[in-house]
Order: structure tokens, then sequence, then C-alpha cells
């Protein structure tokens, strides 16, 4: 999503107007503004700020400030917004208002390195490790590298779709290395 904003302000000339595309306003602008209002509003509470690359920042401070048309759907947006903050709307939502407050647990620990432990397979998503205490002659845990409020499979919500898909794949990609030694009671 910022990579988008990032190529709209890329393509932005300098200052040859309060629009997009220069002195007079665009499709554009009318398309885009209401985006704009929406990521100002909502990427804070995922932790993405700034929202808008400096350039876009600057298109959307003038538009809102400026023109009276951009002004009156910023504040017919935002007031939509607060409404749907006021009610909890996003109160549900992992990150943008249900935050992951669990205690560290051990598998943090391993993913922070302050516990050490013989990694099988790590990628940016996913940490797989043997289990010191092995239920089966080949004991792999795998794990995922943020936790995100799923700190057992119970708390897996729609959220979590990424995160378990990516598991099950490192899981399955494991269980086929046959240098790790899976057959007959191998465990994952």
């Amino acid at each position: 999503y910022m990579r988008q904003w990032n190529i709209l302000a890329d393509s932005m000339g300098d200052d040859e107007g309060p629009y997009l595309c220069g002195s007079e306003v665009s499709l554009a602008d009318a398309t885009i503004f209401p985006s704009a209002v929406f990521a100002v509003h909502m990427l804070p509470k995922f932790d993405l700020t700034p929202a808008l690359p400096p350039k876009m920042q600057a298109w959307f401070d003038r538009l809102k400030t400026q023109d009276t048309a951009f002004a009156q759907v910023y504040n017919e947006i935002q007031g939509a917004l607060e409404k749907w903050d006021a009610n909890g709307r996003w109160d549900t939502i992992l990150g943008a208002g249900l935050r992951d407050t669990a205690d560290p647990t051990l598998f943090d620990k391993i993913v922070a390195g302050s516990i050490p432990a013989t990694i099988v397979k790590e990628d940016d998503k996913v940490l797989a490790f043997r289990d010191i205490n092995p239920a089966a002659p080949v004991h792999v845990l795998v794990i995922p590298k943020d936790r995100n409020g799923l700190t057992r499979l119970t708390k897996s919500s729609p959220e979590h779709v990424d995160i378990l898909g990516r598991l099950l794949v490192a899981a399955g990609e494991i269980a086929r290395d046959e240098s790790l030694g899976f057959g007959d009671g191998a465990r994952i």
C-alpha cells in the first residue's frame, strides 16, 4: 500500500499547482483524495507513520484546507470514520484496535535469540527448530516469527490466514527434508 503512495508521489510535478496534475483539478485528485483521507486516519492505527509520503501529504493538506469541495469531502469521510472509531468499528481488527498484550512466551524468546535453538528452517515469517524434549525420533516445532496474537491455535482468526498457510507450507517442506530424518514417528 505504501509503495503505491510512493509511486504517486514520484509521479507528481514540482509544485506546478495545488492538484496532482497542475493548476486544475483532475480525475486523479477526485479518485485518490478519499483514499488519502482513509489512509491518514487508518494507517497510524497499524503503526504505519507517516501515512503518506511528504509530497502526497502536502498535496492532501492543501486540498483539505484550500479547496472547498475537497474540504467538504474530507469532512464527510472523516466524520464517518470518527463515528466508526467511537462505535468500536476497529476494536476487533488485529493491529488497528486489538493488540497482542499477552506476555512473551518461550517461543518469543527463541525468535528473539535469547534462548538458543537448533534451527532447521527460517525465513522472514517462519521459524522451525528441533524440540529439546522430543516426543518422537524427530520432533520439529514450526512457529510464526511475529505471533500477532496467535499464541495458540484457538486464538486464530481470519487475520491469521496468511501466516497459518505459511506455517503449513513450511511444515510440508520440512517433512520432505530427508536430511532431518523424517520417517516413521516424526512429529511437526
